[in-house]
């Protein structure tokens, strides 16, 4: 996510998309052209990229167009998908998983699961802002703080016993592994000394009673201290680790799904999102959000923050839709020019950079948290899925739009729906439309993963089904412009495996 970015989405308009705005055709200067199109010969010259200005179109610069086939698109769509089935007793049957970049390299990361002390599923999406950094290191670590601070007494204990006999990291989440994971070497054993110490905290001050949602909170925050204080501590050469600082100083967005039995819990952070598709006995559809976006658009957000600092603030703690007029979410791992005093600030962050970070009007902090909001849910036979996705998804797609998707696909259905408006009269324009119907049809049932699905529709969906034209377009934006009309993309789908929760019930 760009958390820092001026351009609004929203309001960006491509070719063939909207009334005004730009036009973009696909550069072809070197490092531009996607690697799969290198060798390809549907390439074409003569391409501009204009603007909207007053009395007409404006050429701003001469490019060249990559005209993806629909083959070619479907290459990009499913290079970062993934699909696990699980092969053992559980609420969950399988989850599917995919990933789209917009920045280069993507900023967003994600993350799955099992605990291996009690057999709970974790799922995970981080949108990181400000570079990859902090959503890097939460993705690697969140799911064994959130695994450490669930176990019971005995769990900990055992757990403690292992960490104190391996010579390296033990796990407290055995991983599904993506093609494109990778983990950080240099930090390995930072965070595996940070997790054996937490480990030990949480089992000197064990409480039977803890509810899961206080353990989730702890996990979260706990993280974004550990995160914190390791920027502020040197190298044994006394020089700054510009590792950590970096993850400290960036910052990520997360929405985590814990799945105990029939107990569903969602902990977010930010504007990543989740909803689950309800299967009505009626046969209808029904999408229940399970979390709420933290950012200026949410009236309790402001109202939180606004109740943590002084009435004199309240003109300028959130301003132009940002906090303190920087930053989108109001709710983040990292992003410690937000946390930190000034003081801290100038000894860290200043003299590591080289310039003032302070943000203007910084009087009271810290104005930013990592504590999440957590919604509890218990899953009956009805509940089929639950989807996760951070805000890229989110900006094109509506949530009931979403659940529809992948209720159609889970279904079978993915002919897309008939729209008769009142204006047809006339055998000719039914058969237009089925035309229409049968085009799009040949696009919309090639992806068996879901989340692939869910992208394909995010980028080139229309109510006749997909348009590859506008796919074709969304797909090959130039890197300097891509981010004005789309988001890194990543969503996981998680499937209930329906009988082991009816079993519960």
């Amino acid at each position: 996510m760009s958390a820092f970015a001026v351009p609004v989405r929203r309001k960006a308009v491509v070719s063939g998309l909207g009334r005004l705005g730009w036009q973009v055709m696909m550069r072809g200067r070197g490092g531009s052209t996607p690697a799969f199109l290198l060798h390809s010969r549907t390439v074409f010259s003569s391409a501009v990229l204009l603007q909207h200005q007053p009395g007409g179109f404006t050429h701003v610069h001469r490019s060249s167009l990559a005209k993806l086939t629909p083959q070619q698109a479907t290459n990009v769509l499913r290079a970062n998908d993934a699909s696990f089935v699980m092969d053992f007793d559980s609420p969950v049957h399988r989850f599917d998983s995919n990933q789209l970049a917009s920045n280069s390299p993507i900023e967003d990361r994600r993350a799955a699961g099992r605990c291996l002390y009690s057999g709970d599923m974790l799922f995970g999406v981080f949108d990181g802002h400000g570079g990859s950094a902090c959503a890097q290191t939460v993705s690697e670590r969140l799911l064994d703080y959130i695994a450490v601070s669930l176990m019971d007494y005995k769990q900990l204990c055992d757990y403690k016993s292992s960490m104190e006999s391996s010579t390296g990291r033990a796990d407290a989440v055995r991983r599904f592994n993506f093609a494109n994971d990778y983990s950080s070497q240099e930090g390995s054993r930072r965070y595996t000394d940070a997790l054996y110490k937490f480990a030990r905290e949480v089992l000197a001050a064990y409480d039977e009673e803890a509810e899961a949602a206080d353990c989730l909170r702890h996990a979260f925050e706990r993280l974004d201290e550990d995160i914190s204080s390791e920027a502020q501590t040197k190298l044994p050469n006394g020089q700054v680790n510009f590792e950590a600082l970096q993850a400290a100083y960036a910052g990520a967005t997360t929405v985590v799904a814990y799945v105990h039995g029939a107990d569903l819990y969602i902990a977010n952070v930010g504007d990543s999102g989740a909803v689950i598709g309800v299967h009505n006995e009626d046969g209808t559809w029904e999408p229940r959000p399970l979390s709420s976006d933290h950012n200026a658009l949410n009236p309790s957000e402001i109202l939180r923050i606004r109740s943590e600092h002084p009435r004199s603030e309240s003109t300028f703690v959130v301003k132009g839709g940002r906090l303190l007029g920087y930053l989108q979410p109001l709710r983040a791992f990292g992003d410690v020019k937000f946390k930190w005093n000034k003081r801290l600030q100038k000894e860290v962050l200043n003299t590591a950079y080289n310039k003032n970070l302070i943000p203007v009007n910084y009087y009271t902090p810290p104005y930013l948290t990592a504590m999440p909001e957590i919604t509890h849910h218990r899953l009956t036979s009805n509940d089929k899925f639950l989807i996760l996705a951070s805000d890229g998804l989110w900006e094109p797609m509506m949530k009931h739009t979403a659940v529809r998707l992948v209720a159609e696909h889970l279904m079978g259905n993915h002919k897309g729906r008939l729209h008769f408006d009142d204006g047809i009269k006339t055998l000719g324009d039914i058969s237009n439309i089925l035309k229409k119907r049968r085009a799009s049809h040949s696009a919309e049932v090639m992806d068996q993963n879901v989340t692939t699905h869910l992208i394909r529709h995010a980028l080139g969906g229309t109510d006749d089904g997909i348009d590859h034209s506008k796919l074709a377009t969304m797909l090959t934006l130039p890197e300097e412009i891509v981010r004005l009309y789309r988001d890194d993309i990543t969503i996981t789908v998680i499937f209930f495996n329906t009988d082991h929760i009816a079993s519960l019930e």
